[in-house]
């Protein structure tokens, strides 16, 4: 009986997961070009819509992360409650936080932030995620 409960319990908070993702964060989600302002060097982030244990999956090239070193340690990105681009460790913490744009802006100009390794990143829209994209949650645990 206790396992059915469990198992009818993880069913349940996977089925509110995917009924709670944000609309904001499926609109973020896309490939993304991040650079160096004033630099020479850019590559693509891809913000996915499958969900990770610190909100939504984050792919990044192996030569991305090491053209921007503290991206080695990023795992997951997601919008936080003032509409800021968060991206993560494996711990959940934040490593790198792009600002949101005023209401106006968020059309036109790029996100920038200064990066942990004190220079200035900007991340640009390259191509937003199709809305036919499926919504897509973690597994449940094997059991």
């Amino acid at each position: 009986m206790r396992l059915a409960t469990l198992i009818t319990s993880v069913v349940l908070s996977a089925g509110a997961a995917h009924a709670s993702v944000d609309p904001a964060a499926l609109r973020a989600s896309g490939d993304w070009r991040l650079s160096e302002v004033g630099g020479k060097i850019a590559c693509t982030l891809t913000l996915t819509s499958q969900a990770a244990f610190a909100g939504f999956e984050l792919k990044a090239p192996l030569a991305c992360r090491r053209a921007f070193p503290p991206l080695m340690t990023v795992a997951a990105w997601s919008l936080d409650d003032r509409g800021d681009i968060v991206l993560a460790d494996a711990k959940a913490q934040p490593i790198v936080t792009f600002p949101a744009q005023a209401k106006e802006a968020q059309a036109k100009g790029p996100y920038e932030t200064k990066a942990p390794d004190g220079h200035t990143w900007r991340l640009e829209l390259v191509k937003a995620a199709s809305p036919d994209d499926p919504i897509k949650t973690a597994p449940p645990p094997a059991g």
